[in-house]
């Protein structure tokens, strides 16, 4: 739960239950959510993982706030080029996350349909 926005932010590494098909549970999470927040790095742009979960939260029609690290800026999917993002800055988290936190927070103060899952 993120107290300071009153919104639950759900991270499938921390919701672990053993024996639990993997992509039924994010399925549910991105079904669940009203905004999903793809950390795009050299890592994440190339994981098939990450491009199953965008393209799922297009068809559903799910908000972005994408986080991109600057060196795969152009190499971002398909779905995602064209919109704006947080710039992920490697040497201060703090500086992203606060710029995360504030699109959160003109979404959910904007936004009619924004529910308490992010």
């Amino acid at each position: 739960m993120c107290f300071l926005l009153d919104i639950e932010c759900l991270v499938a590494e921390y919701r672990q239950k053993a024996g639990t098909e993997l992509w039924e549970k994010i399925q549910g999470m991105i079904e669940k959510s009203y905004v999903v927040i793809p950390i795009l790095t050299v890592n994440g742009v190339k994981s098939d993982w990450v491009n199953k979960e965008i393209t799922m939260a297009k068809t559903l029609n799910k908000k972005f706030i994408p986080i991109v690290e600057n060196v795969v800026k152009d190499d971002i999917p398909d779905v995602l080029k064209g919109k704006e993002y947080v710039p992920y800055v490697t040497d201060n988290y703090a500086e992203t996350l606060i710029k995360v936190t504030l699109q959160l927070k003109d979404m959910k103060r904007n936004d009619v349909g924004f529910a308490t899952n992010c």
